[in-house]
């Protein structure tokens, strides 16, 4: 229905889609007399089915939290810092615009560089490229790197991917390591609930979870698996050290057929090319001599076995991976991550022998390989240093059973309605695709973004290192100093570890402008507001990391905006206009929203977000498929084709050797030596395997305790602090409320259930309440993100204590290969 007759009505519901996390959940909302009195799944749509989690439905609150920006604001009073009130004067759009806009064309006029970034709408992901248009690549923030940095690029790697999950339509056997897909958090949580039950109640499907404490995933799984943060690489290792040694369970098949397997590895870990050719040679063992990868005459792909190809001693990269992970023994791998051997050694037998290697299934007339076993994982697993290498082991265990993008097994998820980005590459591989967010920064001798992704060739920005070079300059050599920063619903004062630096940054900062709905910890820094409109006043075309299925939800305003607020892709269109990079900000929207060349914008006019809505769907889905059609039917979303879903690769083979890493790496520190840098890329390894030189496992003895963070689904991206109903619940719920702490190891400090406590590590200290409980591991503190808050919205409790102020933010605490930041650290506790 048309946007005025949907609204001319008195009783109504309006299909839209939910914005309550990172996702696109749909839903229906109910209108009565002008005002929202209900939010709901929509039933219609395959995503979600109908369900929504209680986040969702809270979202009414968002709506009308009378705490909301309202206007465009001023800040009036000089003085920044915690508690400053900043004296607010409300003030017209064109005063907003005018100020901001004469700010920020000085900069871009004098050195666009000293404008920092922090555009964090995941919704709105085609502006976040706002400040490279403007001309700055230093990017402020972590949002999105704090939980992928170390997983979105190895997924894109393996199979054009942005997430995995694993097959909720076919697995039998589910082990989940530091995620919470199906039960609490990340890839569309409700319909991933409900796919999850289906499951386990219609097929009995089996649960492992392993992680440092019982969350929810934990609490319903079949076996809760305690491990210590950071060594979950290590269990997993150990697995497939049984797996490969001790049970000789790994699909010779699949690796001979679908991976590189069987390409020859020469002992300086390169592939083995024919002198002529140039091709990557194969052993084919039914001549007994080498070829071609692609050769057709090749009778017997060898995947295991010792060669000498023109003098050059090799091996094919399978039994490398077996010869090099041979020293992972359950007994070595156990004293690092705290599972006992016979454990490990269970576990992996299970796994093993749920995969069922060698079967097949038929769906709709079609045979695949059926392997109902799979290893899923997310930010709890890989959020440290050597994340890329702890991504790496998740896949490596997946890969040996052969369960990658088939019936039952491990499947990659897209980072929207293309699906998987499945190009051809060299050597008869897919392409790999570690950037789906933005292009790779160019190489530079001396760094031009404070994130240094200019170093990082296929990470996501490391956003933590910027405070860190902004105050110390001269670690690398920077010749300029930020003055401004735009923040769009960001948080970075919040979100970024390392706190006190990175508020000293804020403090020495000229000029803060914010677009948001609500003020928080980072914008009440500000000295322009900007108000957008919440998700429930606003129109968008949304399609996030979909598992299971493919296409758009259609946002819609489900009644007229409450205030005199306006979108922020307007706003962020009004201000390129005013400083003058209207040409480059639409160049970029041409690509960013998927414009073909006849829907192309022009590059001097100004285009409105619903203008912009509209060429985008007709690009995606025809002419006929426009504004119009959306908001008659609301979505475009379907359960993806099975081609799609499984193998969608066809001929090209994914990588169980990942040379492309180790490639890179020798590509990047032949760079740095050129330019007499000293940069180590010694994570950049083809095989992951475990490094007794991880920091966070090398701290003096004196911090007994590793320190975490976590979320649950009332608080999963947590757009969500600021509203009663889920602070409600959240107070009634012990863990949310104080630091976790194991009853043994409470009592054996003297400390009770409800003490005060000071939490220390190398980097900084917090304090709060104890919550002493036997759902965590021994070995462990966490601290739950409701308590992290210390915002000036009325609602959240000011408990304050934040877990980044104890995380460290600089090189050695980063991964090398992705530059995820570390997530966790050590500790010591004392009761006050």
């Amino acid at each position: 229905m048309r946007q005025a007759e949907l609204t001319a009505q008195k009783d109504y519901w309006a299909k839209s889609a939910c914005k309550m996390c990172i996702h696109s959940c749909a839903i229906r909302v109910h209108v009565v007399d002008g005002i929202v009195v209900k939010i709901e799944g929509d039933p219609d749509n395959e995503n979600n089915k109908g369900k929504l989690c209680p986040k969702g439905q809270a979202g009414i609150m968002r709506l009308y939290d009378p705490n909301r920006v309202k206007t465009p604001l001023k800040r009036t009073n000089p003085e920044k810092g915690i508690g400053v009130d900043p004296k607010w004067q409300a003030i017209s759009w064109e005063e907003a615009y005018d100020i901001t806009a004469k700010k920020l064309k000085k900069i871009r006029d004098e050195d666009p560089r000293k404008l920092l970034v922090s555009i964090n709408d995941f919704h709105r992901i085609h502006i976040w490229g706002w400040g490279a248009a403007f001309g700055s690549a230093n990017y402020f923030s972590t949002v999105g790197q704090y939980c992928g940095a170390a997983y979105h690029p190895i997924n894109g790697t393996l199979d054009g991917s942005f997430a995995c999950t694993n097959d909720y339509e076919y697995c039998n056997y589910w082990i989940q390591i530091g995620g919470g897909d199906g039960f609490s958090s990340h890839l569309h949580v409700a319909g991933s609930i409900k796919r999850m039950a289906e499951a386990r109640v219609n097929r009995g499907m089996k649960v492992v979870v392993v992680e440092p404490r019982m969350s929810t995933g934990a609490a319903k799984a079949d076996e809760w698996i305690p491990v210590l943060p950071g060594t979950d690489r290590a269990f997993v290792l150990g697995m497939v050290n049984v797996l490969l040694h001790e049970l000789n369970i790994y699909d010779a098949e699949f690796i001979k057929k679908y991976t590189n397997g069987p390409y020859l590895v020469g002992p300086d870990g390169n592939l083995v090319r024919d002198p002529e050719t140039g091709k990557a040679l194969v052993w084919d063992a039914g001549v007994g001599s080498p070829k071609g990868f692609d050769d057709n005459s090749i009778q017997e792909y060898a995947i295991e076995g010792n060669y000498t190809v023109n003098g050059i001693k090799c091996r094919p990269s399978f039994q490398l991976i077996k010869d090099t992970l041979k020293n992972h023994t359950p007994e070595r791998m156990s004293k690092i991550c705290t599972i006992p051997a016979e454990t490990i050694r269970r576990i992996a037998r299970e796994y093993g022998e749920a995969a069922r290697i060698g079967s097949t299934i038929v769906i709709d007339g079609k045979e695949y390989p059926y392997r109902p076993a799979g290893v899923n994982y997310y930010r709890g697993a890989i959020g440290h240093v050597d994340g890329g290498l702890d991504s790496l082991a998740m896949k490596l265990i997946n890969l040996i059973i052969g369960n990658i993008d088939v019936p039952g097994g491990h499947i990659g998820v897209g980072l929207d309605h293309r699906c998987l980005i499945v190009e051809p590459g060299a050597d008869g591989m897919i392409k790999p695709q570690p950037h789906l967010l933005h292009p790779p920064y160019d190489y530079a001798n001396n760094p031009y973004s404070f994130q240094l992704m200019e170093w990082f060739p296929i990470g996501i920005d490391p956003g933590h290192l910027s405070a860190d070079n902004i105050l110390y300059p001269e670690k690398h050599g920077f010749d300029f100093k930020p003055e401004a920063l735009i923040i769009e619903h960001s948080n970075p004062m919040w979100n970024l570890s390392a706190t006190d630096k990175v508020m000293e940054v804020f403090k020495r900062l000229d000029f803060i402008v914010a677009i948001d709905v609500v003020l928080n910890e980072s914008t009440e820094w500000a000295d322009i507001v900007f108000p957008d409109h919440t998700y429930l006043e606003s129109h968008l075309l949304v399609d996030i990391e979909p598992p299971v299925v493919t296409g758009h939800v259609y946002r819609r305003p489900v009644i007229e905006p409450l205030y005199d607020s306006r979108d922020a892709t307007d706003i962020l269109t009004e201000l390129a206009a005013r400083i003058g990079f209207l040409e480059q900000w639409n160049g970029l929207l041409n690509f960013t929203v998927f414009l073909k060349p006849e829907y192309y914008l022009q590059p001097d006019k100004k285009y409105t977000n619903l203008e912009l809505t509209d060429r985008m769907a007709k690009s995606i889905y025809g002419p006929d498929h426009g504004l119009d059609w959306f908001q008659e039917n609301g979505h475009t979303v379907r359960h993806q084709t099975l081609e799609e879903m499984y193998m969608p690769y066809g001929d090209l083979r994914i990588p169980i050797y990942f040379n492309f890493f180790k490639e890179t790496g020798d590509d990047l520190q032949a760079k740095m030596k050129a330019a007499g840098r000293k940069w180590d890329t010694s994570s950049y390894l083809p095989i992951p395997i475990w490094r007794d030189s991880h920091p966070l496992h090398n701290l003096p003895s004196e911090y007994d305790l590793y320190a975490f963070a976590f979320k649950e689904t009332l608080l999963n991206f947590s757009e969500s602090t600021s509203i009663p109903w889920i602070n409600e619940a959240m107070e009634n719920i012990p863990m949310h409320m104080g630091a976790m702490i194991n009853t043994k190891t409470a009592k054996a400090k003297g400390i009770k259930n409800g003490d005060a406590i000071r939490i220390q590590s190398p980097f900084g200290e917090v304090t709060g309440r104890a919550s002493v409980v036997e759902e965590i591991h021994p070995g462990c503190i966490a601290l739950s993100n409701g308590i992290s808050r210390w915002s000036n919205h009325p609602i959240p409790k000011k408990n304050n204590t934040h877990f980044n102020r104890l995380l460290p933010a600089d090189v050695k605490w980063t991964d090398g290969m992705t530059g995820h930041l570390e997530t966790s650290t050590k500790v010591k506790i004392f009761k006050i």
